[in-house]
């Protein structure tokens, strides 16, 4: 009889990892970085047009706040005037609706990237006896 050399049948833990696996890894962190990238575009043109969005709201909030501040004799009715600021253009009237009530229309208009936006804001103001 030879002796005869069995291989063992036992296998040998693997240390580190195998180039294929890496090359899987490295591929969806690369896809997943790519999709961040192009996210974080489109959340930065919302996050300016909410900007703008929200300028014109303000503007139109201030309108009303700054008629609201004045006396009810002194508005000039049944006209149409326009003012501009930071890039926001609007365009209001004060109709005087009877009963001591004014009817405030703010026309805003602003810029973006895919052209202009309006929005109309309305509000009734209550005049005080005397004022």
């Amino acid at each position: 009889m030879t002796p005869t050399t069995e291989m063992p049948t036992s296998t040998r833990n693997r240390a580190g990892v195998t180039l294929i696996e890496l090359l899987v890894a490295t591929t969806i962190l690369a896809i997943g970085l790519l999709a961040i990238v192009g996210v974080s575009g489109s959340v930065s043109r919302s996050l300016g047009e909410s900007r703008s969005d929200n300028l014109a709201a303000i503007a139109a909030q201030s309108r009303f706040e700054k008629l609201a501040g004045m006396s009810c004799t002194t508005m000039a009715l049944n006209t149409w005037t326009t003012a501009t600021n930071r890039n926001v253009t609007e365009k209001y009237r004060v109709i005087d609706m009877g009963n001591n009530i004014r009817s405030i229309t703010d026309s805003v208009w602003w810029t973006t990237r895919k052209g202009q936006r309006r929005q109309t804001f309305t509000t009734l103001l209550p005049c005080r006896p005397g004022a």
